[in-house]
């Protein structure tokens, strides 16, 4: 995830507002009222936390994913630790993957950021970083169909 903006922006920001207590230097006027720039920063900071958090919910493998596509992304585990180790990014993989053996870009990415965070716990993988790398926990998205 993109932690690094995020803590960024939101410490311009702070700073800003900080110095506009001695210094007007991040002040906008626009004719009827003044703003800090250090707010837009900082707003723009709380965006990209809730972004974050959404990605982290949104990119977690269902159950039903699971079901459906899981003896194929086994198979091809020890081709996808293969590609990682070449260093390919992750979308490459998973172009690769889907001109190969026909899974879909999103259940391969899911399936790396799992591979991702088990490897954090002890293995060597580890993948090339292109935005979120980790998934909390594991929740199931509803029954089953």
């Amino acid at each position: 995830m993109r932690w690094k903006w995020l803590t960024f922006w939101g410490m311009a920001g702070i700073a800003m507002l900080l110095a506009s207590f001695w210094v007007p230097w991040f002040d906008v006027d626009f004719t009827w009222f003044k703003v800090n720039v250090g707010w837009f920063a900082v707003t723009y900071s709380g965006l990209l936390v809730i972004r974050n958090l959404q990605l982290r919910s949104h990119l977690m493998m269902t159950p039903r994913e699971l079901y459906d596509y899981g003896e194929r992304l086994s198979g091809v585990t020890p081709e996808i630790l293969d590609m990682a180790e070449e260093g390919l990014r992750p979308r490459e993989i998973a172009e690769k993957l889907e001109g190969r053996y026909g899974l879909p870009p999103l259940i391969s990415l899911k399936y790396m950021i799992a591979l991702s965070k088990h490897s954090h716990n002890g293995s060597k993988v580890d993948f090339p970083s292109e935005g979120s790398k980790e998934v909390e926990e594991q929740h199931p998205d509803g029954p089953t169909q």
